[in-house]
């Protein structure tokens, strides 16, 4: 009886590192995916402890500088009310609001002006 017991704990404590894997947004895998077939925490985190928010340098690296973000998805010049403002080039913020307010990699991404407004955004990769 022992033996069997010991044996459920041990395959319940291997178990335990699966359970913590974090996911990860599929369009993001490619380039995070090591030689090995695992996951680079360090592609965002670098050095950093596991859970820290990654530096904005990290996203710019790959995504560009705030800049270059909003002008990727500014509004048409002749756009009307139907367009909603561009995200990355706020009223209030400017290009100052950190990615990580609406970005998130673990975790559903969200609007973070939708705390005051209704935006949709049909397009953001959630």
């Amino acid at each position: 009886m022992l033996k069997v017991f010991s044996t459920i704990c041990m395959l319940m404590l291997m178990a335990i590192p699966n359970a913590k894997a974090m996911k990860i947004k599929d369009y993001h895998q490619e380039i995070m995916t090591g030689d090995n077939g695992k996951i680079e925490c360090s592609a965002c985190h670098g050095d950093a402890k596991r859970k820290t928010i990654p530096d904005a340098s990290a996203c710019e690296s790959c995504h560009g500088t705030p800049e270059d973000i909003a002008e990727l998805t500014k509004r048409p010049a002749d756009a009307g009310h139907d367009v909603e403002p561009n995200p990355h080039d706020s009223l209030h913020y400017g290009t100052d609001l950190p990615c990580t307010y609406c970005h998130v990699e673990h975790k559903e991404s969200k609007v973070y002006c939708n705390q005051c407004h209704e935006f949709e955004y049909p397009n953001m990769k959630r």
